[in-house]
């Protein structure tokens, strides 16, 4: 009886559950999927909080602590040209910001641009079939 009940069990697990459908990963490939990169500037955010999106300040410190030549390679460009005199931590903030806003102020920008046509008093006709669909779509607006 008990033969009979695991073989229907291990029947039902197969027909949910098909073994040969099953990707085993390599330890390489678990390394790799569990890699998270910054969508700005393509850098590894491993070593920030799950939840982060971008590079954030404590990214741009440990890159500046342990890959130096990735910093100033890539991040240290982000990093205005008046601000190099000041200290290190501020230097952080500023990069993280930057990197924050080149995602985002292209959406604003374009999105405040539509709503100042859509909100224009003095219009003769609605603008808002003039406005490209890819801006619209970027803006949020549909």
């Amino acid at each position: 009886m008990e033969e009979n009940f695991l073989h229907k069990v291990y029947e039902l697990f197969n027909q949910v559950i098909h073994l040969n459908d099953i990707k085993i990963l390599s330890q390489s490939e678990k390394k790799q999927s569990a890699i998270k990169s910054c969508p700005v500037t393509g850098l590894d955010i491993s070593m920030q909080p799950k939840n982060s999106k971008f590079l954030s300040y404590t990214g741009v410190k440990w890159y500046f602590e342990h890959d130096y030549k990735t910093y100033k390679k890539v991040l240290m460009s982000r990093a205005q040209k008046n601000h190099t005199d000041k200290d290190n931590e501020y230097q952080f903030r500023e990069i993280a910001h930057n990197i924050r806003n080149s995602d985002s102020n292209p959406r604003n920008n374009t999105k405040r641009a539509i709503n100042k046509i859509i909100n224009d008093d003095h219009c003769l006709f609605n603008n808002f079939e003039l406005i490209d669909k890819n801006k619209l779509k970027e803006a949020g607006m549909i």
